[in-house]
């Protein structure tokens, strides 16, 4: 997928592309549209990399906007008497096509909740059903939906019922639509398709050959197009879109860590954690981006959050570099999810964050301040860790059960420096005996080895061979112990279990003969 990100084959450019390009290493804009707008040279190179991405086997069509890809859906394929399904905290601009617009044409909607179970769907599908439109993960709640299964109830239900996925909160990189049984793969090339918050435009995918020259035929009627300077944009965009996803996951999954754990949140909504209501179907379809939604607890002051934010950009677009929040309640969905008295799942204290790539440090000092004050209380920190140990125990748990092993114990150990840099080790065991060459050791050579002798803080973790999720908090042996303590005698180590972890400096440690876990005792 990276490459495909930079070239629509991951052969490279066809002759017929480097005649279009006149041989350049990037695709020239062609202001002129010619006969037809759909044969744009410059659109068609961003559509080429978008069919691929998105796995279709038809060329991708882009539209001037999302909510203009939205349109050309409901204007393509509904008439008077139809009858539409749609889940029931979908984009707001979704919802309100739908119940404002689309119902003065005697179009019927029907607002579900899928995310429940997807069986739900087959209750509202009526001889009259013409499309059924699903959000997975939902915008503002991040709700998933089982895409195979409810695509497949309603291909059996009515083969010609059309599945819509909006697909622009877990990007192509992310999730497959058309692969799980989807008609259509609809996204919002604003957000994280261009991810420079700098342009606005659509598009939609598909395989049904039937499906694309409808869309083709009313794209030129309706002159929704996608202007050739864009697509350029949205094309150079792409190119970092796998590099930018990356970091937007990795960033938002340690938010969302720390979030969980704040005295002033309730809940957290993040498909990747397994505290997510719909887990078990993120990990068989996909779906986490940048994308975190939380809920602030009862007494909490919305707005003073807001307010209090320094860094973090309080704004109702998504998907960019930059870190963007959200109160759906005062903002985006006030017309819609909470004019609906019967959508009883939505707080009002529920905050909507598109995680940025800024330094994860940066973004989660700016939430604790202003997350504080939103409940009248001054930070505090006793046992001396940061942000930063809860991220370096994070990657120890992940080396662990990435290598974990049926019979044998691993010490995973991770290295903090003072520079930033992360580095870590692993020790495999074959009996319940403490190890004799200690993950530390592991984790300080691949630090030297890179150049680098600036050692902050440094964790290791054993885990068992009978449970990867279960860890203990290894104490550092007298060898460890001197080893940490002659590039750093201030280094900390993090001690304690793993539910209560603290700080410790080395030097005040009480050296074993072996790696041990810490008791009352040491």
């Amino acid at each position: 997928m990276d490459t495909q990100c930079i070239h629509h084959d991951e052969n490279g450019i066809s002759n017929d592309d480097a005649y279009l390009w006149f041989t350049g290493v990037v695709p020239p804009i062609y202001l002129s549209n010619g006969e037809k707008p759909s044969l744009n040279p410059t659109r068609q190179a961003l559509e080429q990399i978008l069919t691929n991405l998105n796995k279709a086997t038809q060329p991708t069509l882009t539209y001037a906007s999302g909510l203009a890809a939205v349109s050309s859906v409901c204007l393509t394929l509904l008439k008077k008497g139809d009858h539409a399904i749609i889940v029931d905290d979908a984009y707001s601009g979704t919802t309100n096509l739908f119940k404002a617009c689309l119902n003065r044409f005697s179009i019927e909607s029907s607002f579900v909740n899928l995310s429940l179970s997807f069986s739900a769907v087959t209750e509202h599908l009526r001889p009259s059903t013409r499309i059924v439109w699903l959000e997975s993960p939902s915008n503002p709640s991040l709700r998933l939906v089982d895409i195979d299964a409810i695509s497949t109830l309603v291909h059996s239900y009515d083969s010609s019922i059309v599945v819509v996925v909006d697909n622009t909160f877990a990007s192509p990189l992310n999730q497959s639509p058309l692969l799980l049984g989807a008609d259509i793969c609809h996204a919002s090339l604003t957000k994280y398709i261009n991810g420079h918050t700098d342009v606005i435009g659509g598009c939609l995918s598909m395989s049904r050959r039937d499906l694309y020259e409808k869309f083709l035929s009313s794209q030129s009627l309706f002159q929704m197009n996608l202007s050739p300077f864009d697509c350029y944009l949205v094309r150079r965009g792409l190119t970092t879109l796998a590099l930018r996803m990356r970091q937007h996951m990795k960033n938002a999954y340690h938010v969302a860590q720390f979030l969980e754990r704040h005295p002033a949140i309730e809940r957290v909504f993040y498909p990747a954690l397994p505290s997510h209501p719909q887990h078990e179907i993120y990990k068989k379809q996909g779906g986490a981006s940048g994308m975190c939604s939380y809920v602030l607890v009862k007494d909490a002051d919305v707005k003073q959050f807001l307010m209090a934010l320094k860094l973090c950009t309080v704004a109702v677009s998504l998907g960019g570099c930059e870190t963007l929040l959200e109160s759906p309640a005062l903002m985006t969905h006030r017309s819609t999810l909470y004019a609906n008295e019967t959508n009883e799942q939505m707080s009002e204290n529920l905050i909507r964050m598109s995680v940025g790539i800024e330094s994860v440090r940066d973004i989660i000092n700016d939430l604790d301040r202003a997350l504080y004050k939103s409940i009248n209380q001054e930070q505090t920190n006793n046992t001396g860790m940061d942000n930063d140990d809860w991220e370096i125990i994070e990657e120890a748990k992940r080396i662990s059960r990435r290598l974990h092993q049926p019979r044998l114990q691993e010490v995973a150990s991770v290295i903090l420096t003072k520079s930033g840099q992360m580095y870590s080790g692993i020790h495999f065991e074959s009996s319940q005996s403490f190890a004799t060459v200690c993950g530390e050791v592991s984790a300080i050579s691949t630090m030297v080895n890179d150049g680098h002798r600036d050692l902050a803080v440094i964790v290791a973790l054993r885990g068992f061979d009978d449970d990867k999720n279960r860890f203990e908090i290894m104490n550092p042996c007298g060898r460890c112990r001197e080893l940490i303590g002659d590039f750093n005698p201030d280094a900390q180590v993090i001690v304690g279990t793993i539910e209560k972890p603290y700080r410790m400096a080395i030097k005040d440690l009480m050296p074993l003969k072996s790696c041990s876990t810490v008791n009352a005792a040491d």
